[in-house]
């Protein structure tokens, strides 16, 4: 398994599972005939045995992703065989591939493209996996960074492409745990960046070049949009399981309510409101509550999510071309003062992206951050294989037959 790039659902349903450290999603989604779709079962459950999306205990872990799958089947009364998996964690990175063939014929052919492209499969040797082959610009003869190159005249076809990797062990863990769960499997996998920038920015955004931050439970997702692809995918192993841990350290208390304080009245920034104002805290169930200042919490969260965004930050300064706006999603995004301690760090325009409306959708999971990398998982199974390129991928077309060729390596 040197590559676990997404195919095509076998049938019309098809299941998205978002690994996180604190949650596991589901989302399993019917196609119809007409090619609308709609969000027919949901399962959300707390996670167990992962840590920074990788699998740290397989029981655990078998039993979290199982269990929620489950929920979502019972809710839609279907039962799936085949899922998209979400990858935060595992190491994702990417990097740049130059790609080049001579076309046969004057004219450029979408067989010729595909050839460019799957070039990456015949260079990359490494250890990694490949999810994602990207082409986000093209070449041909004298003329450059092309976006359409099927149907003109040429000879020499070359294409830069953004290569996305993520740790081969970690995501067999991933499979075997999948696998553990009698009838699935995995259709492919997603890089949690690449998903959530497709659910939460704009056409605009993507052509115009814009970062997407995911802040999740164990680590933080980050990509870079440009020329309406994604160019850059990375992740960093801190995230929102870490303010709670402060919390819990920094209060003496547990966990649980840590990342009930976190919710209620996280903030990153301490106003004149705050200095006066007081909550409970639960030190040890025998203990009576303590009154704190909001105003400790907050000192206790700030660092932390400054830490988080000076890590970003240096990323994205390592870039060639830099991006001037930053989108910030993700369950710690809902901190309040997100935007404004977010514009201090990188000083560029920040905005906090809420997925796009699917129909569905439970209406407390609706414009839910938590859900943006999923809801773009979805976005990206339906525009590669029913919206973009109806009939392309069939049993019976073109690209088909390269499948035999590349075992089932299908460009996203």
């Amino acid at each position: 398994m040197y590559s676990a790039v997404i195919i095509k659902p076998k049938r019309n349903v098809f299941a998205i599972v978002d690994i996180g450290t604190t949650k596991v999603i589901c989302l399993i989604v019917k196609m119809n005939s007409n090619l609308s779709y709609k969000v027919i079962g949901t399962g959300y459950k707390t996670a167990e045995g992962i840590n920074g999306g990788s699998i740290t205990n397989v029981k655990h872990a078998s039993y979290s992703i199982s269990s929620t799958i489950d929920l979502a089947e019972q809710m839609s009364e279907e039962t799936v065989d085949q899922v998209y998996i979400n990858i935060a964690g595992c190491n994702v990175s990417s990097f740049s591939v130059y790609n080049e063939i001579i076309s046969a014929n004057r004219q450029i052919s979408e067989r010729d493209i595909k050839r460019v492209v799957l070039q990456t499969f015949e260079k990359y040797i490494e250890e990694n996996v490949i999810i994602h082959n990207i082409p986000f610009k093209y070449h041909l003869d004298d003329m450059t960074n092309i976006r359409e190159v099927n149907g003109l005249y040429g000879k020499r076809l070359s294409a830069d492409v953004n290569v996305v990797i993520v740790s081969r062990s970690a995501l067999t863990n991933i499979e075997n745990c999948i696998s553990n769960n009698e009838g699935l499997s995995i259709t492919g996998c997603v890089a949690s960046s690449y998903s959530a920038g497709l659910a939460c920015l704009s056409e605009d955004e993507k052509e115009l070049g814009t970062a997407i931050v995911d802040i999740g439970g164990g680590c933080t997702a980050i990509g870079i949009f440009k020329m309406g692809k994604l160019i850059y995918a990375s992740s960093i192993p801190v995230g929102g399981i870490h303010i709670t841990r402060d919390i819990a350290y920094g209060l003496c208390t547990s966990i649980e309510n840590a990342e009930r304080i976190k919710i209620l009245y996280g903030s990153t920034i301490v106003t004149s409101i705050d200095e006066s104002e007081y909550i409970k805290v639960q030190n040890n169930e025998s203990d009576e509550p303590i009154q704190v200042p909001k105003s400790q919490v907050i000192n206790i969260i700030r660092p932390r999510v400054e830490e988080i965004l000076e890590m970003v930050k240096e990323q994205l300064n390592r870039q060639k071309d830099p991006v001037n706006k930053v989108v910030i999603t993700g369950g710690s995004s809902q901190l309040a003062s997100m935007k404004e301690i977010a514009g201090h760090v990188f000083n560029r325009q920040i905005r906090i992206g809420y997925p796009l409306l699917v129909n569905g959708i439970d209406t407390e999971y609706d414009k839910n951050p938590v859900f943006s990398a999923s809801i773009g998982s979805i976005k990206l199974v339906i525009d590669t294989f029913y919206r973009n390129n109806s009939g392309m991928f069939g049993q019976g077309g073109k690209i088909n037959r390269l499948y035999n060729w590349v075992k089932s390596k299908v460009t996203v």
